[in-house]
């Protein structure tokens, strides 16, 4: 083949490979992100329904939810991939959910 054809395909080919490269690279990264918020969702859930099942009162409910939550961030290595508030939250929008379907005391 010629050289010049070669330099034009390389320097068309490039920047398109180089897109399609990124595009791939943020849509594992978007789909990562996901995943690990729909199990944080899962892991609230869980962890509200066993605090549901124990007498303790409310803030030590909900004390214990997050440890139980934490502990499954760490067991998963995702430590560090949520803070202590955005638990919290997500241990409350559980409890909300959870009263709204009539499973909470």
């Amino acid at each position: 083949m010629d050289t010049n054809l070669l330099t034009a395909l390389a320097t068309i080919l490039t920047p398109f490979l180089a897109y399609v490269s990124h595009s791939a690279v943020q849509f594992l990264k978007t789909k990562t992100k996901n995943g690990n918020l729909q199990m944080l969702l899962t892991w609230a859930d869980q962890a509200v329904s066993m605090a549901e099942s124990t007498t303790l009162a409310g803030p030590d409910k909900k004390a214990q939810a997050m440890q139980l939550v934490t502990s499954r961030l760490v067991a998963n290595k995702l430590t560090g991939k949520f803070s202590q508030e955005q638990v919290g939250a997500v241990v409350e929008q559980a409890v909300v959910r959870l009263n709204a379907i009539g499973t909470t005391k």
